[in-house]
């Protein structure tokens, strides 16, 4: 009796899930780097990297208030318009 190992084989998570699972959920990576010579810093690098879908880039923007709510009154919303002189 002879098996083809393909036909039982099925993968845990293909690319299409994954890829959905990714805009769904979203993945945040924070970074951190510094080089430093005695003591003194000579670079220092912060980088934050974000991949999801637009609704959960904006939830977390949201968490994090780095996003505007819909709806809300904006700052300058108020504010009288500025009229050039003649």
């Amino acid at each position: 009796m002879s098996q083809n190992p393909q036909l039982g084989y099925r993968p845990l998570l293909n690319i299409y899930d994954l890829i959905d699972r990714v805009l769904d959920k979203g993945i945040v990576i924070d970074a951190n780097v510094s080089v430093a010579l005695v003591g003194i810093e000579i670079l220092v690098v912060r980088a934050r990297i974000v991949v999801a879908g637009i609704d959960a880039f904006l939830r977390y923007a949201q968490a994090l208030g780095l996003a505007a709510i819909p709806g809300a009154p904006t700052p300058l919303a108020d504010a009288p318009a500025v009229v050039p002189p003649k």
